[in-house]
Order: C-alpha cells, then structure tokens, then sequence
C-alpha cells in the first residue's frame, strides 16, 4: 500500500527474490502443485496432518479449546477435542487447497462451490441496493470472497496484513484476481465508504476483538465479548443492505459451500447495543451447523469484561514455560 493509494499494492517488488524468502517461495510452489492433485486425494493427505498439528500447535490449540469452551460449556473435555480436531482437519484441507485460486480456472473454481441463498443476492441487486457481506472467519472465508468476485460481483474487503511480506503478497494478488479492490486495515473506514457508494459491495469481517475503547460488550454464543458495533453505522452512512454468510469447506463432499441468510432487517434501529448483538445472533446462527469450519484459534475474547489482562496471556506464558 502505498501513502497515497489505500488499495493493496500487488505489484511485485524485486526485494522478494531475496534469499530469507526462498522458503515462503517454496510454499507457494507446492500450493501450486497441489492445487492440481485429485480433491479426494489432497483431501486425504490434509486429513493426515490434522492429529498433528493438535499434538504440536500447543499454543493455537489451547487457544481453540478456551474459545470452544467458553462457547459452548456443556461440552464434555472429549467433545471439545473433537471438535478441535475436526476444526483442523477442515482448515488443512481448505490450505492444501489454497493454491486453486491461482492456479485454476474460473469455470473449474466456480464448479467447486455449491450456493445457498443465491435468491437474496438477486433481490438486492434487484432493488438497485449495495450488498454488505457480513461473514465470520471460517477457514473458506477467502474462497467465499473470490467466488462472489468471479460472479463478477464489484467487490471491496479490508484485511490484515501478513508478517511474511511474499506471502502477504501472494494472498493479496489471489484475492484482486477477479477485479476485487483489498483496503488494508489502517486505510480507515472512510475508504470503504466511499467504494461502497460509488457501486461496490463490501466483504466485511465482523467478528474479531478490536479492545475495549473500540468496542461494546455483547454476548456471543455463551460469552460476552469485546464486539466492534461498526456494521449498524456502515449501513445508516451507506444505505446498503446486510447479508449474513457463511462460506464453509464441505469435508464429507469435498466442496465449497457458501450460506447466505435473508437480509438482516430492520436494520439498524435505535438500539446501537441491540444492533450489535443482532450481528452476534446471525453469526451464531450461521455456525449452528457447522461449528468446526470456524477458526477458533483466533483471540475473539481476548478483551474481559472484569479484567485488563489479556485472556489468554497466562495460559500462554505456561506453555511456554515462563
């Protein structure tokens, strides 16, 4: 992103050919590949590292089984880990996969995707009436993105930068492929706003813990949680209407599915606390059948109400020994 231009920057820069991203590049390479194997077959391979990763990814997993807990506490400890397992069975065949969407076709990515809802989409556009995508982070949220893009959707999302610059680069190139337009966080809300009125659809992600100041406490699922009450101020400055969605990786058919609710209606209201936790309600209710494809490793309760420390600091500090 440059000073001046809020868009991501998907020019590539010769500083990536540098040697300490040799194997980011290597990555990349077999994404590539493995975005040619037979589904069943890549499907099978991803499957296998799951157990692993549970043995070995010490500090996500602990932060998944805290998240899931407190979600739902009347899970038995042995329901809880097989959620987790099956959470990270789904995310490892969603990135074996991820490659697809460089490599592969628009015909054969769309032939990948069962849709759910399409009528919702038809009846905004009908109406002449932007779309505000609301969807939670599962671990297909990007594949559901470039699906609607390559419909030939206008489309603009915001996302966080990756640490990696190449792999930042790459994910940013794939998500614009199909003429979307990717804000990075610190572009500000104004950006979007105006992209929104000039025409486009926002892909908006609603449901990480932005702290305390920026935030109201509402409940989610069994929790109270630090939520941003942004997605009622972005329809009342833009006119456009919310569409609840879900975009999964079907483990059992080996396909992408994406779930669109009706509009989120009426919306807003006066009610801004009411508002936000309307957006926690459809979340909730987009994950009722499909709780394992969310990515529960990610700090969504970090912020407590009755305390200033972090959440999941001191369960951290003691995997790590300190």
């Amino acid at each position: 992103m440059s000073g001046h231009d809020p868009v991501y920057d998907a020019q590539f820069k010769s500083r990536y050919l540098h040697p300490r991203y040799w194997p980011t590049w290597l990555a990349i390479a077999s994404l590539w590949l493995l975005a040619w194997l037979p589904v069943r077959m890549r499907d099978a391979l991803a499957g296998a590292f799951a157990p692993l990763l549970v043995k070995f990814a010490k500090k996500q997993c602990y932060i998944a089984r805290t998240n899931i807990r407190l979600c739902f506490p009347t899970l038995t400890e042995a329901e809880v880990e097989q959620r987790l397992l099956h959470s990270i069975r789904a995310g490892l065949m969603t990135f074996f996969a991820y490659g697809e969407w460089t490599a592969r076709s628009p015909a054969y990515l769309q032939g990948r995707f069962h849709l759910q809802g399409r009528e919702h989409i038809d009846a905004c556009l009908a109406e002449n009436r932007q779309i505000i995508f609301m969807i939670p982070h599962t671990w297909a949220i990007d594949a559901g993105g470039l699906y609607l893009t390559s419909l030939g959707l206008p489309m603009c999302t915001m996302m966080h930068s990756a640490k990696n610059e190449v792999f930042d680069w790459f994910i940013n190139r794939q998500r614009a492929r199909f003429n979307g337009i990717v804000y990075e966080r610190d572009a500000g809300i104004k950006a979007v706003i105006k992209t929104i009125r000039d025409g486009k659809h926002f892909f908006y992600l609603p449901d990480q813990d932005h702290g305390r100041e920026a935030s109201i406490f509402v409940p989610f699922f069994a929790e109270m949680k630090a939520t941003l009450p942004a997605l009622p101020k972005l329809v009342k400055l833009t006119g456009a209407r919310v569409l609840p969605v879900l975009s999964i990786y079907n483990t059992d058919a080996h396909r992408y599915e994406l779930v669109i609710r009706p509009p989120m209606a009426p919306y807003p209201t006066a009610d801004l606390t009411a508002d936000t936790r309307a957006m926690n309600a459809e979340i909730e209710a987009l994950l009722s059948d499909w709780p394992e494809q969310y990515m529960w490793f990610l700090k969504y309760f970090q912020t407590q109400v009755d305390s200033r420390e972090g959440r999941y600091e001191a369960g951290i500090r003691k995997i790590r020994g300190r």
